[in-house]
């Protein structure tokens, strides 16, 4: 692995801060600069101590809009508005993200994972209105193959797959157990109007990010524990064929798609204990974070290049990131989100 993250810092010519009100762990940006980003992620695998924590902060489950085009980029929350009984606003608890773009009209299609408290896991439809600057539940997917879900990649208006990290979603004793001792539980769902849900990739272990290539022929799967990215050939009927197993040497979470290049920035937890102790308790704990940039040819992964270190004084337990324009946004599980101006070559 080639590493020149301290020549990045060095190389920064501006940093801005924003602070959404609890975390941005999830991002996706679309080809325009267009960058949704989820805030408030709160899951049953996480402590008493987690939870007390979220309360006593008053955080909500948000997501964000930003435009990475302008000079300065401001962020926005949207406004989400339901008339289903299935989804209520005070529970939404999002974590991973994938859009399906309209450029035509810019009333994107949102899928967002929700980790409703009590509740089972779920995938939640969204319809991006620019005018209003608002979202829109069209739908919620729940299925008994929905477990711990992590993260989401769409795939059309009614289809997508979803990663789920762990088999056990409800006594987190079991769920600790599962993680940490390498279970190959994890597994990917596909969800398709004409066949329901299906798992199409099982015997994985601590699945975290998935995301598709620009061309759609291409999906890459993200396993932290394990450390290391899969990259599967994307078949006509949606299943998915192991084309490349590569090693990564750290903690993956997500991985974001770079809109105009094609290739993958992955938001890592170089530090794993580091990162335990933080989600335990984020107002003591510190963590390291770190970013990827992954080159690509032909699907498969060439190079990895380290962007960014952070011993978790600027960013803690970083989750995700995407360069765009020059700039650099990287998003954090329960801390600040960051964007810097980039003079290096990318």
């Amino acid at each position: 692995m080639k590493t020149f993250g301290c020549c990045f810092l060095k190389a920064v010519l501006s940093l801005i801060y924003f602070l959404p009100e609890f975390g941005s762990w999830d991002i996706h940006t679309l080809l325009d600069g267009t960058t949704f980003i989820t805030s408030g992620v709160c899951m049953s695998l996480l402590s008493q101590s987690f939870h007390a924590h979220y309360k006593n902060t008053n955080a909500v489950g948000s997501v964000y809009l930003m435009s990475l085009n302008q000079t300065i980029p401001t962020v926005t929350r949207l406004e989400i508005i339901s008339q289903s009984e299935d989804f209520k606003v005070e529970t939404f608890r999002p974590h991973g993200i994938s859009v399906w773009p309209d450029y035509l009209s810019g009333q994107h299609l949102i899928y967002v994972v929700n980790h409703p408290l009590k509740e089972a896991n779920r995938v939640e439809k969204f319809r991006f209105d620019p005018a209003q600057q608002s979202l829109y539940h069209l739908k919620t997917y729940t299925s008994s193959k929905l477990r711990l879900v992590y993260d989401v990649q769409a795939l059309g208006e009614d289809s997508f797959y979803a990663t789920n990290i762990l088999y056990e979603q409800k006594v987190r004793f079991f769920m600790v157990l599962e993680l940490f001792s390498l279970m190959p539980w994890s597994s990917v769902v596909l969800y398709r109007e004409d066949i329901g849900f299906k798992e199409v990739l099982t015997g994985l272990t601590s699945v975290t990010g998935i995301v598709m290539s620009k061309c759609g022929n291409f999906i890459y799967v993200v396993m932290s524990l394990s450390c290391e990215i899969r990259v599967y050939s994307h078949q006509k009927d949606d299943s998915l064929i192991l084309q490349q197993s590569y090693p990564l040497f750290t903690h993956p979470d997500n991985a974001v798609i770079d809109p105009v290049s094609g290739d993958l920035f992955i938001g890592s937890h170089p530090i794993a204990y580091q990162f335990l102790n933080h989600i335990d308790n984020p107002g003591r704990h510190k963590a390291a974070s770190q970013v990827l940039h992954v080159r690509l040819m032909e699907g498969n992964i060439t190079t990895v290049t380290e962007l960014l270190y952070d011993d978790g004084d600027l960013i803690s337990g970083s989750t995700a990131a995407v360069v765009y324009s020059k700039k650099l946004l990287v998003g954090s599980a329960f801390d600040k989100l960051v964007i810097c101006d980039v003079s290096v070559p990318i």
